[in-house]
């Protein structure tokens, strides 16, 4: 293999690795959103899921979509974002990967007044289909967890026009 050969695959890696890291944030994004679309888009049609420590399992893509929608959706009276970072990426081939992500979740619930915050792993595999990295198989484990009643604290909640729903 030539040199140019040998850096054209090092470029092809780091390419891939940074589509990872999109896909990631694309999924939290869209689910902050509630864009359901982009959401589905983010998903194999075969992908498995474990959250909360294996409480939420999934293995078809359309009950999976529904669970996310249904529990976080933003048109609701549910407020949530994700942050995640410190990703460890591994690849096994072309089309195949490994990630661990570190991820805080913040999760409101305006109608039932509580907050649950979280800091989790995730552990997530990818596959490369007709050229676009999705998830196959992802979940999380919590390292700690929160639950807050808003109802029994004095506090002040901002948030923009689209997250506040309507009454």
């Amino acid at each position: 293999m030539t040199d140019i050969e040998k850096l054209a695959k090092q470029v092809a890696r780091l390419n891939d690795l940074e589509e990872i890291k999109q896909l990631k944030y694309r999924y939290f994004r869209a689910m902050t959103y509630g864009d359901h679309d982009t959401l589905k888009e983010t998903l194999t049609e075969d992908v498995v899921t474990s959250y909360s420590d294996g409480h939420y399992v999934f293995d078809d893509r359309e009950k999976l979509l529904r669970f996310l929608i249904d529990s976080h959706d933003p048109k609701a009276t549910i407020i949530c974002y994700w942050m995640a970072g410190m990703p460890e990426i591994s690849f096994q081939s072309d089309s195949k990967a490994t990630g661990i992500w570190a991820m805080y979740h913040y999760f409101y619930n305006k109608g039932q007044g509580f907050v649950d915050e979280m800091f989790v792993y995730y552990d997530d595999e990818y596959r490369k289909e007709n050229g676009t990295w999705r998830f196959c198989k992802t979940g999380y484990k919590r390292v700690i967890n929160q639950i807050l009643d808003r109802r029994e604290m004095p506090y002040k909640l901002t948030a923009p026009e689209w997250a506040v729903k309507k009454e």
